[in-house]
């Protein structure tokens, strides 16, 4: 019984531990100060000491007898995207701009490096993991709801900082300076469908669990952002289907009836106009623009890793000057050309595919109520294969999930649950001799 308390305590701090690497994770991708160098150095060096923490676990394992190997799943995932990042680099010999292209391939690229070895982390704590303690779900909803109380804490004791106005100072958006209004949302809306899969375990409703829920979808709502409510509402409705219990299901739509009109006054009527909400905010004649005018000049092969124009920003005839798509499937269209575009889509589909072979009803439930708000945002801002933001750490996260497993995750099963098993009969056997 001793040996069992201590592997639990070890699940624990293995999830604290991996829970605060993805709080800081998320926050090295926050505006952290006024000045543009000092919030470039401080991304800069976060990023490069979590990547170097997460490869130093890995090398402290090398070094041990009872190491855990990872294997290879479904390849063809990382396949695709291994061969997005190499047209990636590639580009770098025709880009319209060497030097922003470089920057972030060099970022994206260390993302790809942090999450391998953060998900090898994971995968071995796992290994061990008979109660499947380790979920998915809960980490990332558990990392997003501390970032969450941030927020919480900013916009009381310095709501200039945290509130970004809008609409000509009429309206006042969650986010401020630090990140986009838009990606907040996405990143509550990540941790609320992280949330759904932690509401019932074994069999009883977690009360603690509906609070955070009903916490982060308020401070969705001052966000502002349309899109993550419409990622919201597809997370709620796609998770109270599946729900079995027909008095909870119930309950779960009458939850959401009752939110629709309150949420969807604030975010579509009091906030703007049916002629922006029809042109998506001026998103559509900007895309127009860019397909009747842009696309046709590189068509196939397009401007270079994250480049849209010749120039740093292109002009857009019928909406605004923009230096970036606001649509990931668009931006990898101009960066690189129709040749990126079906690179991509191969590889979001393999890996679709991917979750929805997986055998373990709980896991995949959880992967595709994340990736929802992933997809969502992905049509309206930076998305999954845009510029660099948390949306990409998101998605590889889930890629390597669903791709990766332990080779000596069965064996090491086993060995503990003949362990307990021992303990027990030692237990029974010491209460029939007394």
């Amino acid at each position: 019984m001793i040996k069992k308390n201590t592997i639990s305590i070890n699940f624990k701090q293995a999830h604290q531990f991996l829970v605060m690497l993805l709080v800081l994770r998320i926050v090295s991708y926050f505006m952290l100060s006024e000045e543009l160098i000092i919030t470039q150095t401080i991304k800069a060096g976060l990023r490069a000491l979590l990547t170097f923490v997460v490869m130093l676990h890995a090398l402290m394992q090398l070094v041990k007898k009872d190491k855990v190997s990872i294997k290879v799943s479904n390849g063809l995932p990382l396949i695709g995207y291994g061969i997005y990042i190499l047209l990636g680099a590639a580009s770098l010999l025709w880009t319209s701009s060497f030097s922003q292209s470089l920057t972030q391939w060099l970022m994206d690229f260390e993302t790809v490096v942090f999450v391998f070895f953060f998900m090898k982390m994971l995968l071995h704590y796992k290994a061990a993991d008979v109660n499947d303690e380790l979920r998915i779900g809960k980490i990332i909803s558990s990392a997003v709801f501390i970032v969450a109380i941030g927020f919480l804490t900013g916009m009381i004791i310095d709501p200039d900082h945290y509130y970004r106005l809008t609409h000509g100072g009429e309206v006042s958006r969650l986010g401020g300076f630090i990140i986009n209004p838009n990606e907040l949302g996405m990143l509550l809306v990540i941790g609320i469908a992280g949330l759904f899969t932690e509401i019932k375990i074994a069999h009883r409703i977690r009360i603690s669990i509906l609070l955070k829920i009903a916490l982060l979808t308020y401070m969705l709502m001052l966000t502002g952002s349309r899109s993550s409510f419409i990622g919201f509402l597809l997370v709620s409705i796609i998770y109270t289907l599946l729900q079995p219990s027909k008095i909870f299901k119930s309950i779960l739509f009458i939850a959401i009836i009752i939110l629709i009109p309150i949420i969807g006054w604030q975010l579509f009527i009091t906030q703007s106009n049916a002629e922006e909400i029809g042109s998506l905010t001026g998103r559509l004649p900007f895309w127009r623009d860019l397909l009747m005018y842009n696309f046709p000049k590189e068509p196939w092969l397009g401007f270079g890793y994250m480049r849209i124009d010749y120039s740093d920003k292109f002009e857009s005839i019928n909406a605004y000057a923009g230096a970036m798509t606001h649509n990931t499937f668009l931006q990898v269209l101009m960066g690189l050309g129709l040749i990126g575009l079906m690179i991509i889509i191969v590889q979001l589909a393999s890996f679709i595919y991917a979750m929805a072979a997986t055998k373990k009803a709980s896991t995949k439930i959880a992967g595709f109520l994340i990736l929802i708000p992933l997809l969502i945002n992905s049509l309206t801002e930076f998305g999954i294969f845009g510029e660099t933001n948390y949306g990409i750490l998101f998605y590889l996260i889930l890629n390597f999930y669903f791709t990766l497993e332990s080779k000596k995750c069965d064996n090491l099963l086993t060995r503990n649950k003949n362990l307990y098993e021992s303990e027990s009969d030692i237990l029974n056997r010491s209460v029939v001799v007394a």
